[in-house]
């Protein structure tokens, strides 16, 4: 797999935070004091053993010295991995994310599946695959941060403040979709496990999962009619088309007309699906559902000058159904520090 490492100042919003350089160890046990090698694409990591430098992405891992974790563990790997964590700076958090074989530009701001994210010191533990691909990151700040706090569901705006938004055509696009990674969700609350079975994550609530647009570039015109229209770069979640209104719901509109499909709203029930926890942790579980999305440009009516308003490289995101009917996507045990 390609490295995405020269990807990662999208979210690595503090580069100048130093302390943040030498985040992660890796120890064969919870008490952290037997250290695991850590090969990266045939080489032991920077000639030491485990450690991993904040901020960056390490392609195709392997720990030829972490214990199996047994079929019990089904959600994210096989074998132990305990991390130990020095104290981050105030406000910041050290995070350890999976890297996935999907893009992730179109709707996530995350590069890759949350398994880790601590805001104290201490020997953290993750199950994890040989040969797997990981990005170690970072954020400081309420707002840098608000990215990797995936147990609130990302927002959906209804309604809109622009009266009279223009309708949409599409000019063109990819016809074939590809396969896109949406926003990580938390299914579950954070719970500590002391000892089974209170170790066992079960969905009890359902989230939604909805019809997506997103855009990188932020538009503004005045219409033909007078009306001020401002789209900012990101992602809209249209969950509801009954209280969907605006440019952004008009733009949804014209790739459901272009692509022949409807507005999908979908539930992640799967209160089959059940995840044991690591006793002695605090953890919750979470889902990462998969998309269809096209892109292409949109036209939107005509500006105050009479030029054709075109709105480029737009995304349109349709939920993957699987074969039961739920949201198609994947299941990990996120650990956190409490």
């Amino acid at each position: 797999m390609t490295s995405r490492t020269h990807l990662l100042p999208l979210f690595l919003l503090l580069p100048t935070f130093a302390s943040a350089q030498p985040g992660f160890v890796a120890y064969k046990e919870k008490t952290c004091n037997e250290r695991l090698d850590i090969w990266s694409d045939g080489q032991l990591i920077d000639g030491e053993r485990g450690d991993f430098n904040g901020g960056h992405g390490y392609n195709n891992i392997t720990f030829p010295g972490a214990q199996a974790t047994g079929d019990w563990d089904k959600d994210t790997g096989t074998q132990f991995v305990y991390w130990k964590i020095e104290q981050p700076d105030p406000t910041c958090q050290f995070m350890l994310l999976k890297d996935t074989p999907r893009g992730w530009e179109a709707l996530s701001q995350l590069p890759g599946d949350e398994i880790l994210r601590v805001s104290e010191e201490g020997c953290y533990y993750t199950a994890v695959n040989p040969n797997i691909d990981l990005i170690t990151s970072y954020c400081c700040g309420r707002d840098d941060c608000a990215a990797a706090e995936i147990e609130v569901q990302y927002s959906s705006p209804k309604g809109s403040s622009n009266p009279k938004a223009p309708s949409c055509t599409i000019k063109s696009y990819d016809a074939t979709p590809t396969v896109e990674d949406g926003v990580q969700i938390a299914v579950t609350r954070p719970q500590t496990c002391e000892a089974p079975p209170t170790c066992t994550h079960s969905i009890t609530q359902s989230k939604m999962v909805g019809t997506a647009v997103s855009h990188f570039q932020s538009y503004s015109w005045t219409t033909e009619e007078g009306v001020d229209i401002k789209i900012d770069a990101g992602v809209e979640f249209i969950v509801d088309s009954k209280f969907s209104a605006g440019i952004n719901f008009n733009i949804a509109q014209s790739w459901m007309d272009e692509t022949g499909t409807t507005l999908t709203e979908t539930n992640i029930t799967a209160s089959s699906e059940a995840e044991r926890q690591q006793v002695g942790t605090v953890a919750f579980y979470a889902f990462t559902p998969q998309y269809d999305c096209w892109k292409g440009d949109a036209s939107c009516g005509k500006d105050n000058s009479g030029n054709e308003v075109v709105l480029k490289d737009v995304n349109f995101c349709q939920p993957r159904i699987s074969s039961t009917g739920d949201s198609a996507g994947v299941f990990r045990m996120v650990y956190i520090s409490g």
